[in-house]
């Protein structure tokens, strides 16, 4: 079971905008943004200098598009044997018909000779869309840096009130620690499989450098931080399965 199969499952998109009647008990509903995934292996004799080609060309084009829309690859990092796919692509912008807008300026004629080149040098298997809820902003730009992904189920009777007033104690904790990296929930959407995909989001923590990662890591492993983050979260949700991947900024966009 890989990871993006980890974390792929399915609803209807008429539901995109009600994400918490998924997750949590009550009616308050959180301001999501779109995110799109591919899971992907490098073809025979391809590598990562092919890729990074055709993003060249790609990030030319979409500089005449006026499309909103910032991406990252992913390669893993801290992985297992479960891991079966060479890189991620993520994608991101600021809302769903941008996000949208952007899809569309690959279907156009120059789009889909670009889309046939990267499909020559690492086909992707899977593509799904996500919704991302920022729980906490990163203080350093969004440039290259450390992914790390957990799966996260909500405890029975979880709240959205409760939940929140979590967060708010977390990111005061973090302020205090000076936490510099950002902080998000990824709930599935279309493309994702709910056979393989059970929790109800992915708990994503962004840092700059494998140093501010290690950084963190002793904070919460030696210096309380685990115990803090249970005392605020351990009754409302549990998550599992950690992996973690270096993330390469291919695009970033202000948002419109």
């Amino acid at each position: 079971e890989d990871y993006m199969q980890k974390i792929l499952k399915v609803f209807l998109i008429s539901t995109l905008v009600s994400f918490c009647s998924l997750s949590y008990s009550d009616n308050h509903i959180p301001t999501i943004g779109p995110m799109e995934a591919y899971g992907c292996n490098f073809s025979e004799n391809k590598d990562m200098d092919d890729l990074m080609g055709v993003v060249k060309e790609w990030n030319k084009y979409a500089d005449t598009t006026g499309t909103n829309y910032s991406a990252w690859v992913l390669t893993p990092y801290y992985f297992n044997t479960s891991q079966t796919h060479d890189m991620y692509w993520i994608g991101f912008s600021s809302d769903f018909e941008e996000m949208a807008k952007s899809s569309e300026s690959m279907l156009t004629a120059k789009g889909i000779k670009i889309n046939d080149k990267f499909n020559a040098v690492v086909p992707c298997d899977e593509h799904s869309l996500w919704g991302t809820e920022l729980v906490r902003a990163p203080k350093t730009g969004g440039g290259d840096g450390y992914l790390t992904i957990s799966d996260c189920t909500l405890s029975e009777g979880a709240t959205r009130e409760a939940v929140l007033a979590a967060d708010e104690k977390w990111n005061a904790y973090l302020d205090q620690q000076s936490e510099v990296g950002g902080l998000y929930r990824w709930y599935p959407g279309p493309g994702v499989s709910s056979t393989e995909f059970t929790a109800d989001f992915l708990l994503a923590s962004t840092t700059d450098s494998l140093q501010s990662w290690g950084k963190a890591a002793e904070r919460n492993v030696n210096g309380g931080g685990n115990m803090v983050g249970m005392g605020l979260y351990g009754e409302l949700m549990t998550c599992s399965d950690q992996r973690v991947y270096s993330a390469k900024n291919v695009r970033l966009s202000t948002p419109n």
